[in-house]
């Protein structure tokens, strides 16, 4: 097994633990956030089709769900998906929730009129080249002026974060070609502890020209990008999908919003 498929195993295994599948219970109920909302109403048109990649316990495709959205929920840990229909279940809702890797979406070609990776999902999958895969599928499987909403952390360097960075710099291109064993693969790669599950997980803030640059890679056009504080202060104050204290939530996560021309 190479050290990337060892990352993607030991975050399948952290996201599948009891402790983090409790805390993913809870997160399921809290429904969109307000700037996925203002986004989903703006660009996924009513009784479209939708896949929801990532979908974890359900959070947002059950929100997907009750907008009268035909939604479909795929995520790479099993134990989310049983969570999920579980949840679900007992709210007597039918959603078709399935276990499904990003990176070969078991779908036709043309087959969503949109389709969002929310909560950074996106930038929890280890590798360059998974992230363009997954990239490459979604575009795939989207039908032609479909729309696809991405959220991803990226770098800035202020405060907390720029000994972060500079402390990676040094790993990865000083102390690793020296023959010291690093775990990060690529600059941006973090390890870090869930605050309500204590799970060691992984994510990779990438910067904006390696986002903008894979998502163009896949053919996507960007139609907008905006950080979650621009679009709803309420969310930026809330910290959602903030990784710690230290996280700056209103110049982070950004919404990306691609469309498939051809």
């Amino acid at each position: 097994m190479n050290h990337i498929e060892q990352i993607k195993q030991e975050s399948i295994k952290e996201f599948g633990s009891e402790v983090t599948q409790d805390g993913y219970r809870k997160i399921a109920e809290q429904g969109f956030w307000n700037s996925e909302e203002i986004l989903i109403n703006k660009y996924f048109k009513p009784k479209s089709k939708i896949l929801d990649i990532g979908c974890g316990s359900g959070r947002t495709t059950i929100s997907l769900h009750k907008k009268g959205l035909e939604v479909i929920g795929v995520d790479v840990t099993p134990e989310m998906i049983d969570t999920a229909k579980k949840i679900t279940s007992s709210k007597n809702l039918e959603i078709n929730l399935r276990v499904g890797d990003a990176t070969h979406l078991e779908f036709c070609d043309n087959s969503f009129d949109g389709a969002i990776f929310a909560n950074n999902g996106w930038v929890q999958i280890p590798g360059k080249e998974n992230r363009q895969k997954a990239l490459n599928e979604i575009y795939r499987i989207l039908k032609p002026c479909g729309y696809f909403i991405l959220t991803a952390h990226q770098r800035y360097y202020a405060g907390y974060y720029l000994f972060l960075w500079i402390k990676k710099w040094v790993k990865l291109y000083i102390l690793k070609p020296l023959g010291f064993k690093i775990e990060e693969i690529e600059f941006g790669d973090l390890f870090f502890n869930r605050s309500y599950t204590n799970a060691r997980q992984f994510i990779h803030f990438t910067s904006r020209k390696e986002v903008e640059t894979q998502i163009r890679n896949a053919n996507f056009q960007i139609e907008d990008r905006r950080t979650m504080g621009n679009i709803s202060k309420e969310d930026a104050d809330l910290m959602r999908g903030s990784l710690s204290k230290n996280f700056n939530s209103y110049k982070s996560p950004f919404f990306y919003i691609c469309k498939k021309i051809k």
